[in-house]
């Protein structure tokens, strides 16, 4: 009996070896499996037809398009195609693709392939990093203490940062993406920017982000070295296979055998063997007094917040705040009271006249 796959997903879909196969030779052979494929999963029919669109856009490299000449390659392509072509032509071979390739681009999907890893992201030598950190362009921060701390990252993002472990970043933020090196452990919540993905890189493995909230632990002496999500979508790549990315959505985790180089991808539970004490808080409030949680706040990250208690008593704030990075949180409530605030010496200073 022939095995069809299932897919739940269009990330999986387009993980899945025979599919990968089809788009890239199309053999008269595959053709005939996908189609026989489409008649036993007719459901799917719509999430294949996403994959296939997915996979033109990355093969393509779409990236390099400007928002006005996707838009323009959008019109052309759909100005291109007589209305009768989509008359009885099978959806395997006819211009449904170009049709889902064009919605594609309209709603982003597009974006997916210029957020994926590249093999030179994770080939920066540490010479270089050296050279850097002489000339005063990267911030180095040693975690010494016997907890975790929080470091403020220069885009607004941050990383609880484990016990023995170091991250480094440049000062100021490059126009075209974040970077930051990781040794040890650290949680992340990084700050949505579509314009400049969020880099991890560790000795094994690179992360690279738009906005979300995912754990990364590499150490030097330990056996595995693995990625968390918590919200959003990541992809992996590993220093072994820097072409395959690996894509991880909420509460996927995937791990990396240090001398076997093996993948193993599995849903996971980001709560367990997780030093940072915020993933196991809800930030979730109504009508909660505003030094209420700026009290939390501290006692979660670590760092001092600095307010006028009595100016500020009369003040709530209703909202939901997790998987928000610290500074976020403090934009979005001050944003709410009609306050500001400034960093300074790592503690925030809030800035208010109060609430009627």
């Amino acid at each position: 009996m022939k095995s069809f796959p299932n897919p739940y997903s269009v990330t999986e879909l387009l993980e899945d070896e025979a599919f990968q196969r089809w788009m890239k030779e199309r053999r008269r052979e595959d053709r005939w499996f996908w189609e026989e494929w489409l008649q036993v999963y007719p459901e799917k029919r719509d999430l294949y037809e996403q994959a296939v669109a997915a996979f033109l856009l990355i093969e393509g490299k779409e990236d390099n398009l400007t928002d006005d000449e996707v838009a323009l390659k959008t019109d052309q392509i759909l100005a291109s195609i007589p209305d009768e072509s989509f008359n009885n032509i099978k959806p395997l071979l006819g211009w449904t693709w170009v049709r889902w390739v064009a919605a594609a681009i309209v709603i982003g999907l597009a974006t997916w392939y210029q957020f994926l890893p590249k093999p030179q992201d994770a080939t920066l030598t540490s010479r270089n990093e050296e050279k850097a950190l002489e000339e005063g362009k990267w911030t180095l921060v040693n975690n010494t203490t016997q907890q975790s701390m929080v470091v403020l990252l220069p885009d607004n993002s941050s990383v609880v940062l484990s016990q023995g472990s170091s991250v480094r970043f440049r000062k100021e933020i490059s126009k075209t993406k974040r970077e930051v090196f990781l040794q040890g452990e650290g949680f992340f919540e990084v700050a949505k920017d579509a314009q400049k993905p969020f880099f991890v890189y560790t000795n094994r493995l690179t992360t690279k982000v738009l906005g979300t909230s995912f754990q990364v632990r590499s150490f030097e002496g330990e056996t595995v070295s693995l990625v968390k999500v918590k919200s959003g979508k990541v992809a992996v790549t590993s220093v072994a296979a820097p072409n395959k990315p690996t894509f991880l959505t909420e509460h996927q985790q995937l791990s990396i055998v240090t001398k076997t180089n093996e993948v193993i991808q599995k849903t996971s539970d980001i709560l367990a063997d997780n030093p940072a004490a915020i993933v196991n808080q809800q930030f979730t409030y109504e009508f909660a007094p505003v030094s209420e949680i700026f009290g939390q706040l501290q006692e979660a990250y670590h760092l001092p917040i600095q307010y006028d208690h009595e100016k500020l008593q009369s003040c709530t704030f209703t909202g939901q705040l997790n998987d928000v990075p610290f500074l976020e949180k403090i934009r979005l409530i001050c944003l709410t009271i009609e306050a500001t605030y400034e960093v300074v010496d790592n503690k925030v200073i809030i800035y208010s006249q109060g609430c009627r």
